[in-house]
């Protein structure tokens, strides 16, 4: 099977680290709303190439995240009153509510980014240590500039 890698910018011949397994991570919804049809669209792409990865007799190991944590829940939360528990796992099932009525299989592992909350941190004070990450008031930020390959894949 041939893929494009946006990389070098041309179709490659499929090749896994693991010989015989496929590893596919795909960043799913922030969940504070309904899906759309952007999460619709790219739930179908990756489950299609799962789907076909199958079909050429590959394991597949499909990890899709959840981003249960973000300002625009921390604002439902305030508007609607309701814990982030609530939200989030109201979201978390119409989510896949809309993608199975659409015919795409539930990820085999979908973490979420708040079982990641002090990693995540880690990780943050990391880049600013090495002065890759920068404050301002509000927020931290990576910085893209002192990255060469950051943008290689826009």
């Amino acid at each position: 099977m041939t893929i494009y890698d946006s990389v070098q910018r041309k179709k490659v011949e499929f090749v896994p680290i693991q010989p015989n397994l496929a590893k596919i991570y795909v960043c799913g919804p922030t969940v504070y709303d309904d899906a759309h049809l952007g999460h619709a669209r790219s739930a179908i792409a990756f489950d299609l190439l799962r789907r076909t990865l199958k079909g050429l007799g590959y394991k597949v190991l499909f990890v899709k995240n959840f981003t249960d944590i973000d300002d625009k829940i921390i604002k439902k939360m305030q508007e609607s009153g309701k814990s982030l528990e609530e939200i989030t796992t109201y979201y978390i099932q119409r989510y896949k509510e809309d993608m199975h009525a659409i015919g795409v299989e539930d990820a085999d592992i979908e973490p979420k980014a708040t079982q990641s909350v002090e990693e995540i941190i880690t990780f943050i004070n990391t880049l600013l240590a090495k002065d890759i990450a920068y404050k301002t008031e509000d927020s931290i930020y990576f910085d893209t500039l002192k990255d060469n390959a950051y943008l290689s894949l826009s």
